[in-house]
């Protein structure tokens, strides 16, 4: 999965915009390839949790649609860690087939690590940064 480095940038400012809960977003993209992040209310307002505003959800999944991008990736921060899946996240994972990436804090800074969960596996995926602008 290839990420532009500006996107991952936008994600990381977002998820430590507020470090007493949990943020989490969504990403469009196409053929492994991302194209647009969008920022989606956690409506717990949780430090351990996060469920997305549905409206804003919704809105988000007509935008990519009109914008010819899949779901490709659901994102969410640990805001006092640890960068891997939770047995929460692993519990409520509800998109098969999609990434899960994960923004924490680490003794190098935030880190965005991505993850495949499938019937309780998880098995990491390697991210390519590119130097690309995000379209």
């Amino acid at each position: 999965m290839r990420f532009p480095e500006d996107m991952v940038e936008q994600i990381l400012n977002h998820m430590q915009g507020n470090l007493q809960e949990e943020r989490c977003g969504l990403i469009g993209g196409v053929n492994g390839e991302a194209h647009l992040f969008l920022p989606i209310t956690n409506i717990l307002h949780s430090p351990t949790r996060f469920r997305m505003d549905a409206s804003e959800q919704w809105q988000a999944f007509q935008t990519f649609e009109a914008q010819g991008l899949e779901l490709m990736a659901i994102v969410h921060s640990h805001p006092n860690g640890p960068s891997v899946p939770s047995p929460t996240d692993l519990a409520e994972f509800a998109y098969p087939g999609v990434l899960y990436l994960i923004a924490a804090p680490t003794a190098e800074g935030w880190q965005l690590r991505g993850f495949w969960l499938d019937e309780g596996q998880i098995r990491e995926e390697g991210l390519e940064i590119s130097r690309n602008a995000s379209s």
